[in-house]
């Protein structure tokens, strides 16, 4: 009985594999691990910023500056094929990865990159079906909407991450950039302000309810930018968040309204540099194909 449990625990392999033989074409697929490199780069002068690397020629005037926080959620990431075909990814669960989210950090020292060290993660792993063979990547940057607002009391990692958590929003930050120009930052007509850090806070806003009270929200602009990469191999690959780009059209000495930087208000007028750069309209908070994104690139 033993022996004839062992053989067809070896026959019925076999007859999986050839089972197409028939006719009957039936497809066997083979899970595929992939990790899947990211970077946030300026340009190539500095292909992997750090809090302990100096940021040099800053936006419009060229400033130095230094990095304080950089890190963004990404969910929903998918391979497509030349004909079209899209393979959503599944990412496996781990302290930077849960529930179909992934965190990307490159902050290496907390409390505003002058602090201790701390662990960063700049991939994102998971697995296929089937090794097949992309031509795309895509990938929208936050939560999903029925993750976004939630109690952060009652989530683990990577979703409590307290620096990515928008209180005031009661949801999450999409994408964070913290910079300190060199010189700070001064506002035209106000000569009583002084600034030192720079924003980019990308985050859902027009939001009403209370998650904490356990209420329903919903928000008029959601604010999550859909990136999509031509030219990919996800043998080869890796995804790059050029800073460069992100604030090519900044002054990052100079602030003209409200906080230093952008809050995803469609009042601040830097803001609307920030969301074109990430392929999305201000007003709507919603990536259109009119628009082309600049901030993310393969190399």
């Amino acid at each position: 009985m033993k022996f004839a449990i062992r053989l067809l625990f070896i026959v019925l392999p076999a007859i999986i594999l050839n089972a197409c033989s028939d006719g009957s074409h039936t497809t066997v697929t083979a899970p595929t691990a992939f990790n899947l490199r990211f970077h946030a780069s300026l340009s190539d002068r500095l292909p992997d910023v750090s809090c302990t690397t100096p940021l040099t020629s800053l936006g419009t005037s060229a400033v130095p500056g230094k990095l304080l926080d950089l890190a963004f959620f990404v969910h929903k990431l998918e391979f497509i094929k030349a004909d079209g075909q899209v393979v959503t990814a599944q990412l496996s669960e781990d302290q930077w990865q849960s529930q179909g989210v992934a965190l990307l950090d490159f902050q290496d020292k907390s409390d505003s990159c002058s602090g201790e060290e701390k662990p960063i993660n700049t991939s994102i792993r998971g697995v296929i079906p089937n090794e097949e063979t992309f031509t795309q990547v895509r990938f929208t940057l936050g939560i999903p909407p029925s993750l976004n607002h939630v109690d952060p009391a009652s989530v683990k990692a990577p979703l409590n991450a307290p620096n990515m958590f928008w209180s005031w929003q009661g949801g999450y930050k999409a994408m964070r950039f913290d910079v300190s120009p060199e010189n700070g930052i001064t506002r035209p007509g106000d000569p009583n302000f002084f600034g030192s850090n720079f924003f980019f806070h990308l985050g859902s806003t027009d939001c009403v309810g209370d998650p904490i009270a356990g209420q329903a929200v919903s928000c008029g602009r959601v604010n999550q930018a859909v990136i999509t990469l031509d030219g990919f191999s996800l043998s080869n690959s890796e995804v790059v968040l050029d800073l460069d780009a992100l604030v090519a059209d900044l002054n990052l000495e100079i602030d003209t309204y409200d906080t230093p930087g952008c809050m995803s208000s469609t009042v601040d007028p830097e803001c609307k540099s920030y969301f074109e750069k990430l392929g999305m309209d201000l007003v709507s908070g919603i990536s259109m194909p009119s628009i082309r994104q600049s901030a993310f690139r393969l190399k």
